[in-house]
């Protein structure tokens, strides 16, 4: 009896390691098997074909070959392909700086304003149109819930997973819209949220990358996937999501649990198309296309987790820009008994500004109808307790800033974090006499 350890490429969950298992223990000679992480072990006679081996994972959709066997695991458990992921880490972001530069349009950005004169049809489409921004911001979970190569589960899985992203999302708007104006989450707890979101988001890219082995813990006389489509699409549903957050405000105005429950149901139901579309679309890769997909999902996973890592501690009050070095920053101007600054909104920034400690402070933001979306409509400073809805025109907001410090200046749901920086250096400004 001798072990072997085959390192296979395209696994992505659970799913996929049982799926190999099976197939590997059909073979004639090999008494065990199990796959742990991105690795195949497996103990078999000693004139077992490795070519049979491979044939039987490569025939599955995955990826091995002769150089990916050893007889000794730590030969293959550190040939991780880190160099590929950074190069795609990098495309990303760079096809998205591109897109930013090009159209000026930001899509995770990109949601609409909801308020109390939308009707239902109205709402619908918002889920239709907002349905871009769940591929952007969630597509990678999308694409781990749906995939399989079970071609029995190819509109299964895909269905389980957006049936149950309406379901959580429908029961969430009735449950909101019950309670009302009473249900109200502080910063402390959104931006604790976040974080742990975050931290589970990273863990899950790590086991993809096959880092990790995430052990989930189960329940006497319950039985469960990791990778169960629907109870992935009941958790999206308590995502810390920008349009997420958008629907559950208005269903928290409709005072009902009727009117919030469909509300949220319609908005989930506009979301379902394209979502569906593309969690069953990319259930017919395989072989290189999978590991393609495979690694361009953990990619989006990982900046997706450091963006809401990011937005959390930005949402608690920890500021991760704490450079001395403000020169970018639009600096205010100051007259005999205030200072004013004025900056102008884009889809995904209110600018970052410099100011003086102790002057009564004028923050004059410009908004052209234009850049005005569902995201960055209302600016909150929780330093100096402002929460102010922006119009177009001229919005006024006025504090006085008593600390030195840096602070942050968000949106409603914090997506987008600008930076108020408090000086004492007076010399610094132009002043106005």
């Amino acid at each position: 009896m001798k072990k072997l350890y085959v390192k296979i490429g395209g696994i992505s969950c659970d799913h996929c390691r049982k799926k190999i298992t099976l197939e590997l223990l059909k073979l004639d000679g090999i008494e065990k098997a199990f796959v742990d992480g991105n690795i195949a072990c497996i103990e078999c006679c000693d004139e077992i074909d490795v070519s049979k081996i491979i044939d039987s994972i490569n025939d599955l959709g995955y990826i091995t070959n002769f150089n990916l066997v050893a007889t000794d695991k730590k030969q293959l458990k550190f040939g991780l392909q880190l160099v590929q992921f950074v190069l795609i880490f990098l495309f990303i972001l760079l096809l998205g700086y591109g897109l930013d530069k090009l159209f000026g349009f930001n899509i995770f950005n990109a949601i609409p304003t909801i308020d109390s004169n939308i009707t239902y049809g109205m709402l619908f489409l918002i889920g239709v149109l907002t349905s871009i921004h769940c591929i952007s911001m969630c597509g990678a979970i999308n694409l781990l819930a749906c995939y399989s190569t079970d071609r029995s589960e190819r509109f299964k899985r895909p269905f389980l997973y957006n049936l149950g992203r309406v379901i959580s999302y429908s029961v969430i708007g009735g449950i909101v819209g019950l309670i009302g104006s009473v249900i109200s989450i502080n910063y402390m707890v959104n931006g604790i949220v976040m974080i742990i979101a975050s931290i589970f988001m990273l863990l899950m890219a790590l086991e993809m990358m096959g880092i990790i082995r995430l052990k989930i813990p189960r329940f006497k006389g319950y039985k469960t996937k990791s990778s169960n489509p629907f109870v992935i699409g009941l958790i999206n549903g308590l995502m810390p999501c920008g349009p997420l957050q958008a629907m559950q405000i208005y269903a928290l105005g409709t005072g009902s649990f009727i009117a919030g429950f469909l509300a949220m149901s319609l908005f989930a139901l506009g979301t379902v198309p394209l979502m569906f579309f593309v969690g069953t679309i990319f259930n017919y890769f395989k072989g290189r296309m999978r590991v393609v997909f495979n690694k361009v999902a953990t990619v989006l996973i990982i900046i997706l987790s450091f963006n809401m890592l990011f937005r959390g501690f930005g949402t608690i009050g920890v500021n991760i820009n704490s450079s001395n070095d403000y020169s970018d920053y639009v600096a205010s101007t100051i007259y005999d008994d205030y200072q004013e600054v004025k900056i102008s909104l884009t889809y995904d920034s209110y600018d970052n500004i410099v100011i003086q400690k102790g002057i009564k402070t004028k923050l004059i933001v410009e908004v052209d109808k234009t850049y005005l979306t569902g995201c960055n409509n209302e600016i909150f400073i929780e330093e100096y307790n402002i929460k102010h809805k922006l119009v177009e025109g001229e919005n006024i907001i006025e504090f006085m800033p008593n600390e030195v410090g840096t602070f942050s200046m968000n949106c409603w749901m914090n997506m987008i974090q600008n930076t108020i920086k408090v000086i004492d250096n007076k010399s610094y400004f132009e002043v106005m006499v």
